[in-house]
């Protein structure tokens, strides 16, 4: 499964149409969810067959078939809310785990207004692709033909169809089943696009790597067959990361003060606030994402086939802070990159790396006070020294059961908003001083 994300760019008539639509939606999951919250305080259990066919003939003039697939999201919902449920009671639960609490509502709690969701079923609407970035999204319910603006790089059976809005924008999230031909019953929900399956290389060669993933430096890449390594750093990440964190805070601060002392202007800085909220995680999400593509697509032409990447087990709940809860996207960084090296044929492999800073690479030996600073990595036995992270990967290697030689030639490189740029000279033009012309001066 794979989803496309489309900017959807509606006329005015059918941006009021959406609204009325996504409050519709909303309107449906919120009572619904909030009888069956009544009955599970009551009686400890909830009739789901009751309150389903209540709420569906009570809003399918509304939004037709369609508010099926609000009941059915509750109904999954509510059943994983049972089900950790039982397991919490059980003690099955990791130890950090508090008690689960109900599926929540579609709503903003300081404005008290409805989040605007719009739920399709699969078989209620298709793509009418004019070119490879824009085309039409037809919703047949509600007769309406919205364009949007994103490739469709997929090709599948497309499954429930999710409209947000987001910093008053309007998205469509559109799930693609790769590879499956459409049922017979809907010969149209099949989706178009580049690729008809996910892998689209074959690996060009049988070569391993071994990532260890960090802050300042995003990943830290070693390999069996040759003494070259990959440093892609993260300082950018916690630039952006940092800047939009001051803008958050003073907006959160002048909305609460304005709130505290009565003025209603705090609506608009909350709009503020909202807007920054969207903006980081939409710019740090574009940042980690054009570091994993320039990442998958190196090592592929290097000739890998494999991939081996530490994951720190646990690091939130035991050491959590600022840096690997809020900007370190340790579960999302892994998932993204291995549906990224599906698409050159590389497998990934997830390795344990706890211990794996601590642990010299070059004696085997963990030295405590091994790791000094600016990254820097002294073996007290050898008096060697390497980049800490490399160290980190080398170990990785070695719990998977390779071994490395050691790094000699190292390729840096930083991520911008333009792509991955190189650091070291021989690769590339960032690190050398700009020429000026004396006469442009006069």
């Amino acid at each position: 499964m794979r989803t496309v994300r489309l900017r959807l760019l509606p006329s005015g008539a059918q941006e009021r149409r959406l609204r009325k639509l996504a409050d519709a939606t909303a309107r449906l999951w919120n009572e619904l969810n909030y009888t069956r919250l009544m009955q599970f305080r009551m009686m400890g259990k909830i009739d789901f067959k009751g309150t389903e066919h209540e709420f569906y003939h009570k809003y399918k003039d509304k939004l037709g078939v369609n508010a099926g697939q609000v009941v059915r999201l509750s109904n999954w919902a509510w059943d994983s809310f049972f089900e950790t449920l039982r397991l919490y009671r059980q003690g099955k639960l990791p130890r950090f785990n508090s008690k689960p609490s109900p599926p929540g509502f579609w709503k903003d709690k300081l404005l008290g207004k409805r989040r605007l969701i719009i739920l399709v079923r699969n078989d209620r609407y298709y793509l009418e692709q004019v070119n490879g970035g824009e085309g039409y999204l037809v919703l047949k319910d509600w007769g309406l033909k919205i364009k949007y603006a994103g490739r469709v790089k997929w090709s599948g059976r497309q499954g429930m169809l999710m409209i947000k809005l987001e910093d008053n924008r309007w998205f469509a999230y559109v799930p693609i089943e790769v590879g499956s031909k459409p049922v017979r019953s809907n010969p149209r929900g099949y989706v178009m696009g580049v690729y008809e399956k996910v892998q689209i290389e074959k690996p060009r060669g049988s070569n391993k790597a071994f990532i260890d993933i960090g802050l300042n430096n995003l990943f830290a890449v070693v390999f069996n067959h040759s003494d070259t390594a990959i440093l892609i750093k993260g300082s950018t990440i916690k630039a952006e990361y940092y800047w939009w964190k001051r803008e958050i805070g003073t907006y959160q601060a002048i909305r609460d003060w304005l709130r505290n002392c009565g003025f209603k202007t705090w609506h608009k800085y909350h709009a503020f606030y909202l807007h920054a909220v969207f903006k980081r995680r939409e710019r740090l999400r574009h940042y980690y994402r054009t570091a994993i593509r320039f990442l998958a697509k190196t090592l592929w032409q290097m000739g890998i086939d494999e991939v081996f990447v530490g994951y720190p087990y646990l690091v939130g709940q035991d050491n959590g802070n600022e840096y690997n809860v809020n900007i370190w996207w340790f579960s999302k960084i892994i998932r993204w990159l291995g549906e990224v090296l599906q698409e050159y044929g590389i497998r990934l492999n997830v390795v344990n790396e706890y211990g794996t800073s601590r642990q010299c690479s070059i004696c085997d030996m963990k030295h405590e006070n091994g790791r000094v600073k600016r990254g820097l990595y002294i073996c007290q036995t050898t008096g060697i020294g390497i980049n800490a992270d490399l160290n980190a990967a080398r170990n990785i290697a070695k719990r998977a059961g390779y071994e490395v030689p050691m790094p000699t030639k190292i390729l840096g490189y930083m991520v911008t908003t333009n792509g991955v740029k190189p650091l070291t000279p021989k690769e590339g033009e960032t690190t050398k001083t700009p020429k000026i012309n004396p006469t442009s001066l006069r």
